[in-house]
């Protein structure tokens, strides 16, 4: 059966956390072209929203795989994260820790007859959430929303 929805881990489920976005975009490309941009970390500091940089801790030295660690910072916050979940073309997720806060960050890719339908969810918990949670929404979604935008009009890898 065909999952149209995050397969949230309990301790992050949106209704444990404090902060949670969702964002989504339909798009004309082949499910694996959206795949290969999102699991080509070495990639995002190429983008042209970013203010994103990415080091690879373990695993390899460029894609993500189920496992793999690697460092992401996103505008000013710099999170430890490690892929916790890895469906080939379909799904992907990762955890994250910056000092006490934690976050998920999951992708969802459902084919259409047309492209498909590109789902991207995060939760953040712990930490300064309970200061956060009143601003942050915004910040993460906007980010998010722009991610997904240059996400469907990748062609290749630039490197930075």
């Amino acid at each position: 059966m065909k999952q149209t929805q995050i397969q949230w881990p309990d301790y992050y489920h949106p209704k444990n956390s404090r902060i949670h976005v969702k964002n989504e975009m339909v798009s004309d490309s082949r499910p694996e072209k959206i795949w290969l941009s999102i699991v080509n970390a070495a990639c995002w500091p190429g983008w042209r929203h970013s203010r994103t940089s990415v080091q690879m801790i373990s695993g390899d030295a460029e894609r993500l795989e189920r496992g793999s660690m690697f460092l992401w910072k996103a505008g000013l916050l710099r999170f430890k994260c490690t892929v916790v979940e890895y469906e080939e073309n379909r799904r992907i997720a990762w955890k994250g820790r910056l000092g006490e806060s934690e976050m998920y960050h999951a992708w969802l890719i459902n084919e259409t007859s047309s492209g498909c339908k590109v789902i991207t969810e995060a939760t953040q918990r712990g930490g300064m959430t309970w200061f956060t949670q009143l601003y942050a929404p915004r910040g993460i979604e906007r980010y998010h929303q722009k991610w997904l935008e240059c996400l469907v009009s990748q062609t290749g890898c630039k490197k930075k």
